[in-house]
């Protein structure tokens, strides 16, 4: 199930100044629902960094969404 909708990605991606191949890695499994470790190895990642990556992402669209929920 995807966390995030494609729009919501890129806004957190821009904001984050997000780089490939994480970028995508994190598309991935926020977006299309991948798993950590299929997403990374597709993009040559090791599994730790995507989900260090998904951490920051998810921090981000988190304040993003009480920030305007707050509006």
């Amino acid at each position: 199930m995807a966390e995030m909708t494609i729009a919501q990605f890129e806004v957190v991606a821009e904001l984050l100044r997000s780089r490939e191949p994480v970028r995508t890695a994190v598309r991935n499994v926020l977006v299309d629902g991948a798993v950590t470790k299929q997403a990374a190895a597709t993009a040559g990642l090791v599994p730790q960094s995507v989900s260090n990556a998904l951490r920051r992402y998810r921090n981000a669209h988190q304040k993003l969404l009480v920030a305007y929920e707050n509006a």
